[in-house]
């Protein structure tokens, strides 16, 4: 059953004392039964900006951070168990690591707007009759492979008009793949490959991430036939060789395991480390912390 609306404010106002007690969130009963209400901060905000106190609706602002990531830490804890491969999961592990770029971003926004991407493919694989069950048997055709891609990249980039900039990387909007999607802010390589691989696994295409170092990448592989796309240059194609010249260029030791299918696991692991390290850059040591704290608490490092 909802928590109504007035408990809501009961409990926001007994975190109010507890911070005005110089209690940490966590050690707060209070907060930490608002966090097992699993309400979206977008609502609990809401309530936030009705308190007519100032002092204590300044107070409560102050935790925004706080509470994401105890309702992120509740939910991935909830999803982690599922398997890797399983697209719900990467669905709604991107969606809550994308509340460190926007805390306002709702779930029930980002599933419509996957779901009228995906709807935009099968009309247009449909039109060239090239949806997975016409193509059946044939998802190893190297040709076919390519028409079905060409297919995707210019319903996701030409039409829907997604896109990748240079300096995304140090705009935190750009880590969502809600925002990227919904908002059309420019992506970075691993926001765009989060939208690119939940729509092409909806579809049924075999499609996997590659953890690729200094540039998430995806593969589509199925039996001996393996591409790898870059959807940061708007879906263009890799070979394996140019890939391994290229890591094996900037790192001390290349291992073909760096081009294995990455779990939604490492996607949200990575989707962290580059929060964190942009707080780094930015100086924000405080978020920096808590977010290192979430991924060693989820992941163990």
């Amino acid at each position: 059953m909802p928590l109504r609306a007035h408990n809501i404010l009961a409990l926001l106002t007994q975190i109010g004392s507890d911070l005005k007690a110089e209690k940490n969130p966590d050690e707060s009963q209070a907060f930490q039964q608002l966090v097992a209400t699993e309400i979206q901060w977008a609502e609990v905000f809401r309530h936030i900006d009705a308190i007519s106190d100032f002092a204590l609706r300044h107070k409560l602002r102050t935790i925004e951070l706080d509470y994401t990531v105890a309702y992120v830490r509740a939910q991935m804890q909830q999803v982690l168990p599922r398997a890797s491969n399983d697209v719900y999961a990467l669905e709604r592990t991107s969606y809550l690591t994308g509340l460190f770029s926007n805390a306002s971003n709702l779930w029930d926004e980002y599933c419509a707007a996957l779901d009228m991407l995906e709807v935009d493919l099968r009309d247009a694989l449909e039109a060239r009759q090239l949806t997975p069950r016409r193509v059946k048997g044939r998802l190893g055709d190297l040709e076919l492979v390519r028409e079905i891609l060409g297919c995707m990249n210019m319903v996701i980039f030409e039409k829907t008009g997604l896109t990748g900039e240079e300096g995304a990387i140090n705009r935190v909007e750009s880590h969502s793949a809600q925002l990227v999607l919904c908002e059309r802010v420019p992506g970075i390589p691993l926001s765009l490959a989060v939208i690119y691989l939940i729509t092409g696994s909806r579809l049924g295409f075999p499609l996997y991430g590659v953890n690729t170092p200094g540039r998430f990448l995806l593969k589509w592989l199925y039996n001996d036939l393996e591409i790898f796309i870059d959807v940061f240059d708007k879906g263009s194609l890799v070979t394996r060789e140019n890939l391994e010249m290229l890591i094996a260029a900037n790192l001390s030791g290349y291992s073909s395991r760096l081009l294995d299918p990455a779990p939604f696991e490492i996607m949200a692991r990575r989707s962290l480390a580059n929060l964190m390290a942009l707080a780094v850059r930015f100086d924000d040591n405080d978020r920096a912390r808590k977010l290192e704290a979430l991924s060693r608490g989820l992941f163990g490092f």
